[in-house]
């Protein structure tokens, strides 16, 4: 009987743990979602950029100059 009781136990904290984990997993997928559209509104900025300047890289001074 206390087997029984101890397997119980240890399936419900499995559940449980199983449960956390999903929930994570969910987080993580809306995080990655998001930052995949901001990826892609940084590259049609960046094609953008080229189209107008015509170059990968606008003739700029960095900033400490």
């Amino acid at each position: 009987m206390e087997e029984l009781e101890r397997l119980e136990v240890k399936v419900s904290y499995l559940e449980n743990l199983a449960e956390e984990l999903n929930n994570v997993v969910i987080e993580q997928d809306k995080t990655i979602m998001m930052l995949e559209k901001k990826i892609e509104i940084l590259e049609k900025k960046v094609e953008d950029l080229i189209e107008v300047t015509g170059e990968a890289r606008p003739n700029r001074r960095p900033p400490h100059y």
